[in-house]
This record gives C-alpha cells, structure tokens and sequence, in this order.
C-alpha cells in the first residue's frame, strides 16, 4: 500500500502538468476618437486550436465588447469598438502561453486603415 501512494502522486503531478493554463495578456492604452474604432486583434501562432476571450475596456476597467473564440493555427480575430463606446485597452484571456499568440491594439480609421498599433504583453 505504501508504494501506491507515491505512484498515485506522480500520476496526479503528471496529469496537472499536462493540464492548460490561462495566461492574461494586456495592451497600452490608445484613444481613438472621432468615428475611429479600435481594435483588439489576437492570433494563434502555435500548432494547435486555442480558445480565448478578447475584451475592449474602457478606463474605469469595465468591458465593453467582449468576444470568445477558438482560433486554429494562423488564424486571427477581433473584437472592435466604437469610439463612442470609450473603450481604452484590450485584454486578452488565452488558452495556453504569451508564446502561442500575438495581440495588439490598433486604432483604425475608415477609408485609411490602421493609423496606430500597439502590441500586447
């Protein structure tokens, strides 16, 4: 029986081990105004599908779009908002590590595209 115990153990580590983490990642601040909207991009650069929630967040902390996704390898998605709806920076919740993907803020402007992009950390 005492041998059952430590095997017991090291199947529950291995089993954690192997287990997803949830790791946060945040961008700067960036302001759009106007009819401007800003933009929380997220893509998965890992080998496999990843989940994540993409949140804009105004500057009281308060979400203000909020987006789930499951993103397979190389693919990307937003959640954008308006500049009437004050949103400031983006946070993105992630099924895995900072490593499987790349986020960034971008402030975007009809008929010009992107006229300010910060990335995540």
């Amino acid at each position: 029986m005492k041998a059952a115990l430590p095997t017991a153990l090291f199947a529950l580590g291995t089993l954690l081990a192997g287990t997803a983490r949830a790791t946060t990642i945040f961008t700067p601040p960036l302001v759009p105004g106007g009819n401007n909207l800003l933009d929380c991009y997220l893509v998965n650069v890992s080998d496999e599908p990843r989940s994540a929630t993409i949140v804009a967040v105004d500057r009281d902390g308060n979400t203000v779009k909020s987006v789930d996704v499951t993103l397979q390898p190389g693919a990307e998605a937003v959640a954008q908002a308006t500049a009437s709806e004050n949103a400031r920076y983006c946070r993105f919740e992630v099924d895995g590590k900072k490593a499987h993907f790349r986020a960034s803020i971008l402030v975007v402007q009809d008929g010009v595209g992107s006229v300010s992009a910060l990335a995540g950390q």
